[in-house]
């Protein structure tokens, strides 16, 4: 328990600088870029980050759990910083692709490209920070995460006053780029390896996590870019302001279930008590924090974002009330991963899609309300379902 309180207590400081920095940062470019610009920025990033799970193929968590379990055995790091680089270039190249091949504006073809290869970097990013929990290193992902999110605010909102909507874009990858850096000066790792034949055996592991993490990307963003296509920037601005100051809000709950997977993957045998105290300390902190959202939703907005979002406060009031199923989700997405349970991660997670998917369907001719009741809908579905598995399943001998 005191292993998994100290990681904790690193990873709530870099989810807190990571999240409050990064609300500072969007706060920021939406009062620069105005909602239609800003609508554009936050469709931007969407698209190119929804990539980010297949170009990960699950090899992060996987690789975080090995470590964890035996800190001295490069092989498997050392293929997969091999095939992380292979991750990340293809990652770009698809953004990129894509963006010149489908779109005809010349602004959102830049803008898509830059967001491809700021995601093509936090891909990189992803694995380093999982090694450095893994080895109980997390204040180094502390570090690296403060350096990346104070230089983002720094260089986007420069580049956003200078350059508008691309110049905020050239800002976030430059910060990301900041925060690579460091890793790679701070970490000790060995060279990659090129090896096809550890690549299929990290992807075959990963797999059943990589369509889960697919299925949670595309599920915090298909909301938003529906109300894009149907309704416009300025209502995707709107929407995405509340979509940001609700993500940034779960940074405890999400903190404790990042440092459950190391420490428990390290000690078993108090898997099944740890995980009970955890997911007691994440409700005690999800639900006082939803209801402060909601009740002060106008405030929060008004605060924050100035009187062009007024109608964001309509659906935070909404949205915050997904902190709580949403820590569960976190919660029962650890244990299973603990556990070898991956299957059921992913079953999880596509039949969260399925749901959001159908109930946008019927509920978003309402609007923006309609969007959050559908993104309210699906995270209590996940969170019954990966209650429900944790419940019925044990560890699978290693």
């Amino acid at each position: 328990m005191r292993s998994w309180q100290i990681t904790t207590r690193w990873l709530l400081g870099s989810q807190f600088a990571a999240r409050a920095l990064g609300l500072v940062n969007n706060v920021l470019l939406a009062r620069l870029l105005a909602p239609a610009s800003y609508g554009d920025f936050t469709q931007a990033m969407a698209l190119a980050s929804s990539l980010i799970p297949l170009a990960d193929g699950g090899v992060s968590a996987i690789v975080t759990r090995h470590t964890a379990r035996r800190p001295r055995a490069y092989i498997v790091l050392e293929a997969s910083i091999g095939l992380r680089i292979v991750q990340s270039l293809l990652l770009w190249g698809a953004t990129t692709g894509a963006a010149w091949w489908i779109l005809d504006y010349t602004r959102i073809r830049t803008a898509l490209a830059l967001a491809g290869g700021y995601w093509a970097v936090a891909c990189a990013l992803q694995l380093l920070a999982g090694v450095a929990r893994a080895r109980l290193q997390a204040h180094l992902e502390t570090r690296a995460v403060l350096l990346e999110r104070v230089a983002t605010v720094l260089l986007a909102g420069v580049g956003a006053w200078q350059w508008g909507l691309v110049g905020a874009l050239g800002g976030v990858l430059a910060g990301g780029s900041v925060a690579l850096a460091f890793y790679l000066r701070a970490l000790p790792l060995p060279r990659g390896r090129f090896s096809g034949r550890m690549w299929k055996r990290l992807l075959a592991l990963g797999a059943p996590l990589a369509v889960a993490d697919l299925c949670h990307g595309v599920i915090m963003r298909l909301d938003l870019l529906a109300i894009g296509m149907r309704y416009g920037s300025h209502n995707a601005g709107w929407y995405g302001g509340a979509s940001a100051l609700l993500w940034a809000s779960n940074l405890v709950a999400g903190s404790m279930a990042l440092a459950l997977v190391p420490v428990a993957a390290a000690r078993e045998e108090e898997t099944q008590h740890l995980s009970v105290r955890v997911l007691r300390r994440m409700l005690l902190t999800a639900l006082p924090l939803a209801a402060a959202l909601s009740m002060g939703a106008e405030l929060w907005v008004r605060l924050l974002y100035g009187a062009a979002y007024a109608p964001t406060a309509d659906v935070l009031r909404m949205l915050a009330w997904c902190l709580v199923p949403a820590s569960v989700v976190a919660w029962g997405n650890a244990v299973l991963l603990v556990r070898r349970q991956t299957v059921k991660v992913g079953i999880v997670a596509v039949g969260g899609l399925t749901c959001l998917a159908y109930c946008l369907y019927w509920w978003l001719p309402l609007g923006l309300i309609g969007a959050s009741y559908a993104q309210l809908a699906t995270q209590c579905g996940m969170a019954i379902g990966l209650w429900w598995f944790t419940k019925r399943t044990k560890a699978v001998a290693p």
